[in-house]
């Protein structure tokens, strides 16, 4: 065989594998189709899409405000929804079994929450073609008294609060009112959470701390001292306290200290004192407020009289005022100042004056 005959044999060949290997591709694809189209649109097993999905869970944004209420508070629920019209749908709120607000878009419910009591708040709404979302809302508001007492001296019978000034201490106690049946529950039994400007003061908040001691600043910055406490374990019914506290500077007065009845507390000098024809005058001052346990103790006391420093022990409180008998009338501007040596803010003068009449 030649050459050229082995040619044509192998071209007639190749068309033939052409022509086989087409045919099958083109059987194949038209089998796919039918299995794929039976699949879909068969009698046997077509399964139609759902025109509508029948159980949706929305996923509500409901505000309260406030989270945690005070006896006799308002209080505002706000529901919304980015899956539903709230607007066309009904929607029902009722306290303690009652309904008190219902309507298409009834998306904001305000009530006040009492003086005591549980309130048991049920949010209900009502898709159409839809089940029924309901919220529960217990709120158990409960007083919580919150009392301080300054670490600050006042002298005795002094019948005001000793306040609080700069770089002194107060401890805070709260007394939360929570009842539980017909007894009330004990303050040990309760969690406390204490708070500053409204920044929790972790170290002193937890079980049992119904107390916190608080030191001022070295600048007389107002501060707000909250607690929220609720009883262990039940923590939907929960209280707050709050209290403003203000600094002050201390201060210092004049009494008249008499010979027979002692230190006359029932009033102090001011301003500029008389003395008439009396030779001579004992005045003692007293502290107010600042960080001392006595009015000797870690005070130093500075006097002057016309300007000019008497040489006295820094603990003496008292003085006595002499009359010049050389004069027919003479005056004494008496000048004391008062400092904690331990804490430097704390400290304070005050001035009187004497007029002694010799004729």
């Amino acid at each position: 065989m030649t050459i050229k005959q082995n040619k044509t044999i192998l071209s007639i060949l190749f068309i033939v594998f052409i022509v086989f290997i087409f045919k099958s591709a083109s059987f194949f694809t038209k089998t796919t189709t039918a299995q794929t189209s039976g699949d879909l649109f068969g009698d046997n097993n077509f399964t139609p899409i759902p025109a509508q999905i029948k159980e949706i869970k929305e996923q509500l944004d409901i505000t309260v405000s406030p989270e945690v209420p005070k006896p006799g508070e308002d209080i505002t629920i706000n529901v919304e929804s980015y899956g539903l019209d709230l607007n066309s749908t009904n929607i029902q709120w009722m306290i303690n079994g009652k309904e008190k607000l219902k309507g298409a878009g009834a998306k904001t419910f305000k009530f006040n929450v009492g003086n005591s009591g549980e309130s048991r708040v049920i949010l209900n709404i009502s898709p159409k073609d839809q089940p029924q979302i309901v919220r529960f809302f217990i709120f158990n508001p409960s007083n919580v008294d919150l009392l301080w007492e300054a670490e600050t001296y006042t002298p005795p019978f002094y019948k005001g609060k000793a306040l609080l000034t700069t770089e002194a201490s107060a401890t805070m106690v709260a007394i939360p009112n929570f009842i539980d049946g017909n007894s009330r529950v004990n303050d040990s039994n309760v969690v406390y959470k204490w708070s500053i400007d409204r920044e929790v003061q972790g170290d002193y908040s937890g079980y049992g701390k119904n107390y916190f001691k608080y030191t001022t600043d070295v600048l007389p910055i107002d501060k707000e001292i909250e607690v929220e406490a609720y009883p262990a374990g039940q923590d939907t019914r929960k209280g707050v306290g709050t209290t403003q506290l203000t600094t002050l500077n201390p201060f210092v007065l004049f009494y008249e200290d008499n010979p027979v009845n002692g230190v006359m507390f029932n009033y102090s000098l001011v301003d500029q004192i008389d003395l008439g024809s009396r030779t001579e005058s004992k005045v003692s001052v007293f502290p107010y407020n600042f960080s001392t346990t006595d009015k000797n103790s870690n005070l130093d006391y500075s006097w002057y009289i016309n300007s000019e420093k008497i040489d006295v022990p820094l603990t003496t409180n008292s003085i006595t005022i002499k009359r010049n008998a050389n004069k027919i009338a003479n005056e004494a501007n008496i000048t004391v100042g008062v400092e904690n040596p331990t804490h430097m803010m704390q400290s304070t003068q005050s001035v009187l004056d004497f007029i002694f009449n010799n004729k």
